[in-house]
């Protein structure tokens, strides 16, 4: 069996208020016993002062001796008999029965009349307290009520006359004792049960939102973070249900970048799986060309001076572009790689006029010029790897561009490089900065403007590629760094140093 919050507190209250209504009614009942013994002690005492005093006062009127009870034992019996509305049995010093009287209006006496005639070994007990010279009663429930035998000793002047017993009918008073005990037992039943009940509906109260946050958590572990416990509390709860919340959340968000973790995870792989690939047919198709010529041109039999020639510059040909392709994956190797680089300011504008006056003789053999316009461009960053970025730009614009046109290069506040070429297919436009997508040029390989966005990226920059009025359009967005007195600042996103 299964020990819940709730029934853990049934039982609880349940033993605990069955234990305090038991100890209650215990108290209750001795109280009402003490009190009961502590009336009937008085009035028996007061029965005993008075009833005395009126023997005293007889006595002394007639003048009587020892004898007095068998004298006049009738006279005092009826007489204390109606003053005190009790039956009265009186007995000798001897211990013989002389005399009784019960009055006619207790029926309950007259019912239950009864005396002995002499005192013997099994007479009750308050007789034989009395002749032992002990005041005694004894309490006897009959059917109808309830009796009390008192009797005492009398003794006038040292000389001892004798017993008187009284038998009186305290039913009223026991029955209201009863009747008060049965009340007092009533209201701690109502009592007990009222708080018991709400003790169950403040326990139900408290163990409702645990359900809701159980059922909340249980609906997590399934993998379900959008569920809300249902809790508003203000106490200890509904602060517990408050954090679970804020948990519930932090867990949501949590488990969200890790989706998208895991989403960048797997593009990433499949990236770097296809680049694999792409690496390796790049690599196999020079290498295949070269080890066909070069298999033919080995045969013993070879004698063919025109395929000789032929061959020589395939393979020339095929070598350079397959040591290209090296350096352009060392490149990438590098800008990919964790390691210490050299980092400084430097201005862009005059880095992109060498490159442009280094490449110019290139440019020139294919009948194309470069114009450079703008201002002075600081940054900070690897000079090294920005000028590798223009130099794979300009070598683009070169080999896809059309001769007798310029390529037009503008620095402001981004750079804008522009060549005219011939319509660019779209399926090229929107891979152009993954590796080895590339044109029908022979020593195109892929690989520069995906190095080119990964050192921008290194750079806190963007490059994007366009087409537009017959010319392809590569701009740049870098920081730009700028002096602000003593001391340097970024343009733009950058931090002030």
């Amino acid at each position: 069996m299964k020990w819940t919050i709730r029934k853990k507190f049934f039982i609880g209250f349940l033993l605990l208020f069955t234990l305090a209504a038991f100890s209650f009614y215990q108290i209750m009942e001795n109280t009402i016993e003490s009190n009961t013994t502590s009336v009937l002690e008085n009035d028996l005492t007061k029965l005993q002062h008075t009833s005395k005093e009126y023997i005293k006062q007889f006595s002394r009127l007639q003048g009587s001796d020892e004898k007095l009870f068998a004298e006049f034992g009738s006279t005092i019996a009826q007489e204390l008999s109606t003053i005190n509305s009790q039956s009265i049995s009186i007995y000798d010093a001897d211990g013989s029965f002389l005399n009784e009287a019960t009055p006619i209006d207790k029926p309950l006496l007259m019912e239950n009349q009864k005396y002995q005639e002499s005192l013997k070994e099994n007479s009750s007990t308050e007789l034989t307290e009395a002749f032992q010279n002990k005041a005694a009663y004894t309490l006897e429930t009959v059917a109808g009520g309830t009796l009390i035998h008192f009797a005492y000793p009398v003794y006038l002047e040292g000389a001892f006359y004798g017993v008187l017993k009284f038998t009186g009918d305290y039913s009223a008073m026991f029955k209201h004792n009863q009747q008060l005990l049965n009340s007092f037992t009533l209201l701690s039943i109502l009592l007990f049960v009222g708080v018991f009940v709400i003790s169950l509906l403040l326990t139900n109260q408290l163990i409702k939102p645990l359900h809701a946050l159980s059922n909340a958590t249980k609906q997590i572990a399934k993998g379900n973070y959008r569920v809300m416990s249902d809790v508003h509390t203000s106490d200890e709860i509904g602060e517990l249900a408050k954090n679970f919340q804020l948990m519930q959340n932090e867990i949501q968000q949590q488990m969200h970048v890790i989706e998208m973790e895991k989403e960048k995870v797997l593009l990433l792989e499949k990236k770097r799986t296809d680049f694999f690939h792409n690496v390796t047919h790049e690599l196999k198709t020079p290498l295949t060309t070269i080890s066909g010529y070069a298999q033919i041109i080995g045969e013993k039999q070879f004698d063919d001076p025109l395929f000789l020639e032929k061959a020589a510059s395939r393979i020339h040909s095929e070598s350079d572009r397959l040591n290209n392709m090296v350096v352009q994956l060392l490149s990438f190797s590098k800008a990919q790689a964790d390691v210490a680089r050299t980092v400084e300011v430097f201005d862009l504008f005059l880095l992109i006029e060498s490159v442009s006056e280094d490449i110019k003789m290139e440019a020139t053999d294919a009948k194309m010029s470069i114009l450079l316009t703008g201002q002075p461009f600081s940054m900070k960053g690897n000079p090294d790897e920005m000028r590798q970025v223009i130099l794979n730009v300009l070598s683009n614009a070169i080999k896809h561009g059309k001769p007798n046109r310029a390529i037009e290069i503008h620095i402001e506040k981004t750079i804008i490089i522009k060549n005219y070429s011939d319509v660019i297919p779209q399926k090229i436009m929107q891979h152009v900065f993954e590796p080895f997508v590339h044109g029908k040029a022979k020593d195109s390989h892929g690989l520069g403007l995906f190095i080119c966005e990964q050192i921008i990226t290194k750079h806190q920059g963007m490059i994007s590629f366009g087409y537009a009025d017959e010319q392809a359009i590569i701009e740049i967005s870098l920081p730009q760094w700028q002096q602000n007195g003593n001391n340097f600042e970024m343009v733009g996103n950058n931090i002030v140093l």
